[in-house]
């Protein structure tokens, strides 16, 4: 009963999103301009000439989730400068954000081209391609960015590799993810699922532990860990993890998946009767 990888999750923040009535944005915009006044002020049109201002005024407006006035003051600094590498990697990331993927990985692709030791721009662009379903291409770009020191690709790519199978390399590379994020939940977790599937289950528990005490509410690493107990042969500490979580899922579907996995359990004889 092998079914943890199934249940993996990994956690993502997710952004509020604000909504400006024309009023706002234009009182937002005057005030902006006012506080890019340097102490020696330039004349209008000598800033207007900077892409470095119109990169930063694309960055205020993405803190506003103001993605496509954001994409307007990115290409006005484009227009000045077409090398300007900062304004094709941001552009990268708003674009992926929009989800037109084509345009996103065409923008990253151009950082890289002008900056092709940009650990940051190679990330962005395995997000892309992995969400694009380029596989291979994800994973490229990921090691090179880990090669150029850029640490947040550890974990995206332990976890390429583990849906690849590869387990032996997701772990190896979510070790160093949890050196880098020892207090992530998600990292404990993957470790979990990769030594569930090699039916490393002591491995297994210790990790899914270890995300338990960092989420201690997360029914997901519950249902893990109870899978995990099941498959090492505890099968009423796995009946009362699952019980557990069956109070805290809202999915249907994960919740017949856990009521099929208690039925099992019901079924299967006990190790001192045989």
């Amino acid at each position: 009963m092998d079914h943890t990888r199934r249940n993996q999750k990994f956690l993502k923040p997710k952004k509020s999103y604000f909504y400006f009535n024309l009023l706002l944005i234009f009182s937002f915009l005057a005030l902006f301009y006012l506080a890019c006044t340097p102490s020696k002020p330039k004349t209008e049109p000598d800033r207007e000439k900077d892409p470095q201002y119109h990169y930063e005024k694309a960055l205020v407006a993405m803190r506003y989730e103001l993605p496509d006035m954001a994409i307007n003051f990115l290409q006005q600094a484009l227009s000045l400068d077409p090398d300007f590498y900062p304004a094709y990697n941001l552009l990268g990331v708003i674009y992926h954000k929009k989800r037109e993927y084509k345009a996103a990985a065409e923008a990253l692709t151009r950082a890289i081209e002008l900056k092709s030791d940009s650990g940051e721009a190679h990330h962005n662009l395995g997000v892309v391609y992995q969400d694009m379903g380029l596989t291979e291409k994800a994973e490229q770009e990921y090691r090179r960015a880990i090669e150029l020191g850029y640490n947040r690709s550890l974990f995206l790519l332990a976890r390429l590799l583990l849906d690849q199978k590869k387990y032996e390399e997701a772990i190896a590379f979510g070790l160093k993810a949890a050196q880098i994020e020892p207090k992530n939940p998600a990292v404990f977790n993957l470790l979990g699922v990769a030594c569930n599937e090699k039916r490393d289950y002591k491995s297994a528990l210790a990790y899914f532990q270890r995300a338990m005490n960092l989420a201690p509410e997360d029914p997901i690493i519950w249902i893990n860990l109870a899978i995990a107990h099941l498959n090492n042969g505890e099968k009423e500490r796995a009946k009362e993890l699952l019980e557990k979580a069956l109070t805290k899922l809202q999915d249907q579907a994960l919740i017949e998946k856990v009521r099929s996995w208690l039925e099992q359990i019901k079924l299967q004889p006990d190790d001192k009767n045989l």
